[in-house]
Parts: C-alpha cells; sequence; structure tokens
C-alpha cells in the first residue's frame, strides 16, 4: 500500500435512544495509537497485514483474517509497521448491546479477546466499508455473543483495580478539567501515601503516570462532548488542552481521527 494513500474515516450510525455505532475504517501503516480506551465496546476485523497491540497490560497480536472484541474502559495501545495494514473497527454502547443480548445492563464480560475467522471478518469489514447497517449490526452482536462469552463481572468505572485508594484517586483525576489543577501531593495525602509510592501504586496498577491518566480522561470526556455536537475549540478549552492543535494531535493519537473528521462523522 502507498503510505501517501493512507486515511482513517469515522462515521456514527444513530441507534434508538439517542445512542450511536461509530465505524472507524483505517488504512494506515506506521501507526502508533497512544494509551487510551473507548467507554463503549470495541469490535474489530483486520482485513490486511497484522496489528499489534497491547489491552489490560496483555500484548497481543492480530494479523488479517482475526476478529477483536475488547470490553469498555478496557486501556489499550496498538501499532503497526511498514506493510499494507487496512482494519474496520465499530464502537457499540454496551446498554444497547446488553439489551439485544439479554445481559444485565450492571454486568459484563471483561477480557480482550482474539480469534481467527476469516469470514465473519470479511463480513464486518464489508459492511463497514459499504455502510450496510443491519448486516454490520448482526454481524457486531453475533461476534460479541460468540467471543466475550457470559456476563461474569460488575459493570465497573475505568481502569478499576482492586486497590480502594487506586479507585478514588481515579475518580478525582476523571473529574479534573485541567492538568494544572492536579497536586499530586495533596492527592497523595489523602489516600495517606508519598507523592512517590503514589506514583508507584498508578504504574503497577495501570500502568501509566497520574498525569497521564487524567490526560486519557480529558480525552475521553472531550469525546463524548463532540459526539454530542460541541464545537473543537470549546472542547478544547473546556478539557483543558493548551491549544485546539495540542487537542488534536492527542485526540488523534487515541482514536485515529482528528477532532474535525469526527465532528464530520457524527
Amino acid at each position: 500500500m502507498n503510505p501517501s494513500a493512507a486515511a482513517s474515516h469515522l462515521t456514527r450510525w444513530p441507534l434508538p435512544g439517542g445512542q450511536a455505532l461509530e465505524v472507524l475504517v483505517s488504512s494506515e501503516p506506521e501507526r502508533r495509537f497512544a494509551p487510551h480506551w473507548h467507554a463503549e465496546w470495541s469490535i474489530g476485523a483486520v482485513l490486511e497485514g497484522r496489528c499489534r497491540f497491547a489491552c489490560a497490560g496483555r500484548a497481543q497480536v492480530a494479523e488479517a483474517g482475526d476478529l477483536v472484541v475488547m470490553p469498555p474502559f478496557a486501556l489499550h495501545t496498538a501499532g503497526v509497521g511498514a506493510q499494507a495494514f487496512r482494519m474496520a473497527m465499530v464502537y457499540a454502547p454496551h446498554d444497547w448491546l446488553a439489551d439485544r443480548l439479554g445481559w444485565p445492563r450492571d454486568r459484563a464480560p471483561g477480557i480482550a479477546t482474539v480469534t481467527h475467522d476469516a469470514a465473519a471478518a470479511a463480513a464486518l469489514g464489508d459492511a463497514a466499508q459499504h455502510a450496510a447497517a443491519q448486516p454490520l449490526i448482526e454481524v457486531v452482536l453475533a461476534t460479541v455473543g460468540r467471543l466475550a462469552g457470559a456476563p461474569s463481572a460488575a459493570w465497573q468505572p475505568p481502569a478499576v483495580t482492586h486497590d480502594a485508594r487506586i479507585e478514588q484517586l481515579c475518580r478525582v483525576l476523571q473529574a479534573a478539567d485541567d492538568a494544572g489543577t492536579i497536586d499530586l501531593r495533596v492527592l497523595a495525602a489523602q489516600v495517606g501515601v508519598s507523592r512517590e509510592h503514589l506514583h508507584r501504586l498508578f504504574r503497577s496498577a495501570l500502568g501509566l503516570s497520574p498525569l497521564a491518566y487524567a490526560r486519557l480522561a480529558r480525552i475521553a470526556r472531550a469525546k463524548t462532548l463532540l459526539g454530542e455536537g460541541h464545537a473543537a475549540a470549546s472542547v478544547a478549552a473546556d478539557c483543558g488542552f493548551a491549544d485546539q492543535a495540542h487537542f488534536s494531535r492527542w485526540f488523534r493519537r487515541c482514536f485515529g481521527v482528528t477532532p474535525s473528521r469526527y465532528l464530520a462523522g457524527a
């Protein structure tokens, strides 16, 4: 594939109740996605090439013909090499999926899964690239229902750990509008540890620093605001980014498209 032809295209398809399916079709060699999470289920098909990714600390590889399913709020990153690469990703709201699959809304499977199913991957890719809503919905429901298994874990907010101190800090960092307002010494004192011990706890539990986590929370909040139709400039300011260019760079590193392209898809 010619790198100059690389592109990503995202669209949002309305669902009942004001929700939407987000569909990303990407053909971008030599890409690295920064660590991030989605509030939705991530269902993907590798159509060409290979993608190395890590989800919840586990390194995995997905190749052409593979299907990938990741639960909401699973912290992950990904990268592809110089070879030709194409993938189709669908982001589906948990409540919608739970209702369609007969799951309780407050419970969900929590394990990222990769499996080889060339026929299903091709069907997902074809429906995504040709904007065929009903075939896409059918393959998404079949894929998640088959790969995710029965719901067994309680529904949880982003990056929940078994450490109550980290969970408390995550809630504080998710609410921070600007990294400049975060005083790690104060936060550490609130949970009874030193600033240095706070960093060690956070990295051990989540694999990133408290400030990196806060930035990801702001980017995730920005994605929600863009989906509601807010202008990129106002979202950048509301979510504490230095300027719109800074916001745009980080948004694309995490979600594969710029805020303006995301708005166009919405």
